[in-house]
């Protein structure tokens, strides 16, 4: 037991090595090259390190939507901003073995809904989940699958939703329009 610990304890510390080297070739020079106290500089800087670490763990956006969708599945009112803004995202796409959507069930909508309610309090959540939504809305009403029976009424429910929703909004977060 103890040999194992202290073998991965070896392997960590080669691992953060690796990272620290990564890091320092990475940013090598950078910051005089860039004007370093200007934001979009540093943004462009930040991105760049990003891309350079992105290896075998970084998921895409359809990954951390799927996985959002699961967590509140699993989770619903538990789910945390994260997962939430995601499941938002995936609210209409089809997700596991049987291409189920969160849209086609009332009751998880709903539950998607309230949740999203809680973050209200905190304007730049909200406003994230609004989008999400908003994307999951367009997505739907521009999808091929049938919009009869209770899809029907989850979308002009996320509709009616989103409309309300839209006075919460501060400033650019603010779309012209919402789902219609």
């Amino acid at each position: 037991m103890a040999i194992s610990a202290a073998l991965w304890i070896i392997e960590m510390a080669a691992a953060l090595e690796k990272l620290q080297a990564r890091l320092q070739e990475t940013l090598a020079g950078r910051p005089r090259q860039l004007a370093w106290g200007r934001p979009q500089a540093m943004s462009q800087s930040l991105e760049r390190v990003r891309l350079a670490l992105r290896g075998r763990r970084g998921m895409d956006r359809e990954q951390r939507i799927a996985r959002g969708v699961m967590a509140f599945r699993i989770q619903g009112e538990r789910t945390d901003f994260v997962a939430l803004k995601y499941a938002c995202h995936g609210l209409s796409q089809p997700m596991d073995w049987e291409s189920r959507r969160l849209l086609d069930d009332r009751e998880q909508v709903e539950r998607l809904l309230r949740r999203v309610l809680d973050f209200a309090a905190d304007p730049r959540r909200f406003a994230a989940c609004y989008r999400g939504l908003l994307a999951s809305c367009r997505q739907a009403q521009a999808a091929d699958f049938p919009l009869d029976g209770p899809l029907t009424a989850n979308l002009r429910r996320l509709e009616h939703f989103l409309h309300q929703a839209q006075a919460r909004l501060h400033g650019a977060a603010r779309s012209a329009l919402p789902c219609a």
